[in-house]
């Protein structure tokens, strides 16, 4: 599909896309100046991402050198996949759920086609959670603080490091390697560039679109800012719920899950799935890239069942179709219809947090094995995926 994209050469392709976005963030840090106060655009995001960037602009700022940028993450998180998959299951069942992760249509389809960057969270969201199956509480505090500042969304599963240790003085060690990893990234731009670095936090947590003064920013409405989630469709069609309530439900959530943790009434690794799952139930905003997040995580899960794992794959297909009603290119114009797949959407991730809390003290090392319909499975969906992904070419030529 890469090369494809390159022989079409077509300029409308990085129409629409987040690359001017990207590349100013990157060029603003090589030209010396400072990110948030100094971007033509508003910054909204955490600090590292934006210095992951810069690579992708020094090697050529294409859309090629872009496009591999991203993908090499994805590949990196299927690495860390396949050492996490190693330690539950045999090799070719690891090596399966690597596969499995990398042809499918969430890591594809995010990153060369839509050219985003959230397979770089995934890499994050993986090692901490590698980290915390190895119950290397320090090392996983280290990464959940380098991952919050590079998105928001380790933040979440992060007071999970502190939980895990059974001494108090380890946890409050694993805290403070987090905080301080945290603060000492965040302070130079909380002294220089207060009010501009604080936009994305307000962004993120009340939904409020920022005052971008002489920056461009994109100002789009209260429904259209929710992305592909659920409850934009039933915003637009049913009854707008507004994102403080949505968020609050959210917050309230995610501390239940971190005190059934605490109480050792969920282990630790079920409540880091089930903190990232809550984005997708309760969270106002959701885009199609988010969905790499909990894809990764829920391949173990679903391995060894090869219906789960069916579904799974089949997910990807299944969004992608909700992702073209949000962004209004797809042949389904029918209200009725759009509000029906979201809550297909939604209602599909609430039966995932269901099976979680329903196995919530079973520790992944007691589930069941795999056998041969995993690897079936797997094969035939690698198949599927090279189908699609051919036929997508033959479209971008024609």
């Amino acid at each position: 599909m890469v090369i494809a994209y390159e022989i079409e050469n077509d300029s409308a392709r990085v129409e629409h896309k987040d690359l001017d976005i990207f590349r100013d963030r990157a060029e603003t840090i090589l030209d010396g100046d400072l990110l948030y106060r100094d971007t033509d655009y508003v910054t909204l995001s955490p600090p590292i991402i934006n210095y992951l960037f810069v690579p992708a602009v020094l090697l050529g700022n294409t859309a090629l050198v872009w496009v591999c940028w991203f993908a090499m993450f994805v590949f990196l998180s299927s690495v860390i996949l396949y050492q996490i998959l190693i330690i539950f299951f045999e090799k070719r069942y690891a090596i399966a759920g690597s596969v499995f992760f990398i042809v499918s249509p969430f890591s594809m389809y995010t990153t060369i086609m839509m050219m985003q960057d959230d397979a770089i969270i995934v890499s994050f969201l993986l090692l901490a959670l590698l980290f915390i199956v190895r119950k290397s509480w320090y090392k996983a505090a280290a990464v959940f603080g380098l991952g919050a500042m590079t998105k928001v969304f380790p933040a979440l599963c992060a007071p999970l490091s502190t939980i895990g240790p059974k001494l108090w003085s380890e946890r409050f060690m694993a805290m403070a390697i987090g905080l301080g990893v945290g603060i000492l990234v965040t302070l130079p731009f909380l002294l220089n560039a207060t009010d501009e670095f604080l936009q994305f936090l307000n962004f993120y947590l009340t939904g409020q679109q920022p005052g971008s003064g002489e920056q461009l920013a994109e100002t789009v409405s209260d429904v259209e800012q929710r992305g592909m989630s659920f409850w934009r469709f039933f915003g637009e069609y049913i009854y707008f719920v507004p994102s403080s309530y949505l968020h609050l439900i959210f917050v309230l959530a995610l501390f239940m899950t971190w005190i059934a943790a605490l109480l050792e009434k969920i282990d630790v690794v079920h409540a880091f799935v089930l903190c990232i799952l809550w984005v997708f139930i309760f969270y106002s905003k959701v885009h199609y890239g988010y969905h790499l997040m909990i894809f990764s995580l829920l391949i173990p899960y679903a391995l060894p069942h090869p219906k789960q794992l069916a579904g799974l794959g089949f997910a990807g297909f299944f969004m992608i179709a909700v992702h073209r009603i949000w962004r209004d290119t797809s042949i389904i114009q029918n209200s009725v219809m759009h509000i029906l797949f979201a809550t297909v959407m939604w209602f599909y991730w609430i039966s995932w947090s269901i099976i979680i809390i329903k196995n919530r003290q079973k520790k992944l090392s007691t589930t069941e094995s795999c056998n041969r319909s995993t690897l079936l499975v797997v094969s035939w969906f690698t198949v599927l995926c090279f189908v699609y992904y051919i036929a997508y070419i033959i479209r971008i030529f024609l």
